[in-house]
């Protein structure tokens, strides 16, 4: 069967060979067996994040849509984070009068998990649909209602004839993948089986020709983290050069997501976060695609381009239209060139967004001293050796990690780093011993494409003019761990890496 007609989303690590621990460098890690990266783990784990959080914040993007998390109550916790970043999503795409998302936990507790789920998942179906009608339900199932056998697909079909709401469902059980990233193709699992509906005899909606006068069309997939600046900027970018633009899933309503089904083109913001819907659209609608670059960088932006011109015969309009881009945010990044010249920055970040801007650093002079990537696939093995090779064949560090702060910490006292740039909550880490921090993105500001060269430049740049409130904090806030963890291998507890003998995993903790 093939993904589209499966019932249970593959992990990634069968599907396109993940990995969630390694401890090298980045000319190594394109030379370790597949095999090895991915049967790699840790011996001692501090943190990590479940599939369930990025499967979560997508589906809570979709409007007028509840979601039915059925497991125990802390699973259905993490959709509150997640609804302050929703409703700062709908503000910035004008509307100042977004509701919250709808998510709702069955909260199965311990006589539940003795005697069953399946009458509380029921219940908690029929009462959403009562009380908040909603135009479509999705239906999460998490690993408690796994492991005690709850029969998921035997409730939905029972509850749909009690309901005329379209009602979906996803298995999400976190102990199923190490792999945080297949929670992206959960999501889009719920939508290309519910949100794209079929004729009576289960066909496909047809694809419609284009008339040769009228414009071509593509499909830019968003990711639920990528603000709307970033979207009009690739929408910019596109319409410049002749195209028009369809921008979904996340924050779609279900005719736009339909509409996707009638584009010329799907190209991909991301291709670790994009490559399961990417693969539905091509199978099923025979819509070509680019699942390559992520616009972000000079060189970054100009292949993307590129790549979607070559697909039209735009290739003359766009490199005209890169030629311009590229020259004025060159000049309006001068002024900060100095300041940033040969800077040693550490990234931290989802794999394939941690690479590419690293290479947009290193278009600003930085040096790539060291990266730390959520987890590892085919999608950036090459991009590791482009960041070598621009820095003429400098080597540098590489954690793969779901986080795993007691590793990050020890590898950022050992090397000399002048800028951290990642998310909020390594950058607290970093803070901690005082580093200039730069959070990778922002839903506010603009990031990719040449809008973004530049902000991302002034950024950089009044960070490192000015950052005394780490310092001070790095004076005042204790360690977070003991002295001697400083002086292990960072990468001791990777069982790949170290030897048999092993020292217990208590001596890493505080």
């Amino acid at each position: 069967m093939g993904l589209k007609e499966d019932k249970v989303v593959p992990g990634r690590e069968e599907r396109v060979a993940a990995c969630m621990a390694y401890g090298g460098s980045a000319c190594g890690i394109g030379r370790e067996n597949k095999v090895c990266l991915k049967n790699s783990e840790r011996g001692f784990s501090q943190a990590g994040l479940c599939q369930l959080l990025p499967t979560l914040g997508m589906l809570l993007t979709l409007p007028e849509t509840a979601v039915v998390v059925h497991g125990a109550i802390g699973c259905g916790s993490t959709g509150f984070g997640t609804n302050v970043s929703m409703k700062l999503h709908h503000l910035l795409r004008g509307n100042p009068n977004a509701k919250d998302g709808i998510w709702v936990s069955t909260n199965l507790e311990e006589a539940d998990v003795v005697h069953g789920g399946e009458g509380r998942l029921e219940e908690t179906i029929l009462e959403v649909d009562r009380r908040f009608a909603p135009k479509s339900i999705i239906v999460i199932q998490t690993c408690a209602p796994s492991i005690i056998g709850d029969d998921l697909e035997g409730v939905i079909e029972k509850v749909r004839a009690q309901i005329d709401t379209p009602l979906l469902y996803s298995h999400c059980e976190g102990f199923k993948t190490k792999i945080w990233a297949t929670g992206y193709d959960v999501a889009f699992h719920a939508m290309v089986h519910g949100f794209i509906e079929k004729d009576r005899e289960g066909r496909p909606p047809r694809k419609e020709g284009r008339k040769p006068e009228e414009r071509p069309v593509v499909n830019v997939i968003n990711l639920a983290s990528v603000g709307r600046p970033d979207e009009q900027e690739m929408e910019r970018l596109l319409n410049a050069i002749g195209i028009d633009v369809i921008i979904g899933p996340n924050f779609g309503s279900r005719e736009k997501i339909r509409s996707m089904t009638q584009a010329d083109l799907t190209v991909s913001v991301c291709p670790t976060h994009d490559d399961y819907f990417v693969d539905y659209l091509h199978t099923e609608y025979g819509i070509p695609f680019v699942l390559k670059d992520m616009p972000i960088g000079l060189e970054n932006t100009r292949n993307w381009l590129l790549d979607i011109a070559r697909h039209f015969g735009l290739e003359k309009e766009a490199q005209a239209f890169i030629e311009r881009e590229e020259a004025q945010a060159k000049k309006s990044v001068e002024k900060f060139l100095p300041l940033l010249k040969g800077k040693r920055v550490f990234l931290s970040a989802g794999e394939f967004r941690a690479l590419v801007t690293a290479g947009l650093f290193q278009e600003l002079g930085l040096e790539v001293v060291g990266l730390r990537s959520y987890h590892h696939d085919d999608f950036g093995t090459e991009y590791y050796g482009k960041i070598v090779g621009a820095q003429g064949g400098k080597d540098f560090p590489v954690d793969i990690a779901n986080f795993q702060p007691f590793e990050l910490v020890n590898l950022l006292k050992k090397i000399d780093v002048d800028l951290f740039a990642g998310h909020i909550w390594d950058n607290a880490w970093a803070a901690r011993l005082g580093l200039p921090t730069i959070t990778i993105f922002r839903i506010f500001d603009y990031y990719v494409g040449y809008r973004g060269f530049y902000e991302v430049a002034k950024k950089t740049a009044r960070i490192l003019r000015n950052h005394s409130f780490n310092t001070n904090l790095s004076r005042h806030v204790p360690g977070a761990y003991r002295q001697e963890w400083y002086e292990e291998n960072a990468f001791k507890y990777i069982k790949s890496f170290q030897p048999e003998e092993t020292s217990e995993p208590e001596s890493a903790a505080a």
